[in-house]
């Protein structure tokens, strides 16, 4: 199993909570033919909820670390690099 970049968690987390909307998600499962109208209508919210998370993953994994930090520009998400004292010299060369 590939391990998952911590940017695109994040962003796909900001994501879900901004845009919250499960009759919006069933519809783009429906437009985008994953699953017809009565297989989407059957779906719990929260199966539809897991399933907007995997297919957003999926996507954003799938992008370079140009296009994620220009889509964390869109979700207006703001970071930062905090480093310790004796740690500094490491994370900054990491960094």
């Amino acid at each position: 199993m590939q391990n998952i970049n911590p940017m695109v968690s994040t962003i796909v987390q900001q994501i879900m909570v901004s845009e919250n909307d499960v009759a919006a998600w069933r519809r783009e499962l429906i437009r985008n033919h994953i699953f017809n109208v009565q297989e989407a209508r059957d779906l719990s919210e929260r199966e539809i909820s897991l399933i907007h998370h995997a297919l957003l993953t999926q996507r954003l994994s799938q992008l370079s670390s140009d296009e994620l930090l220009e889509e964390a520009k869109k979700q207006k998400l703001q970071y930062h690099v905090n480093l310790e004292g004796d740690q500094f010299q490491m994370g900054s060369v990491s960094y």
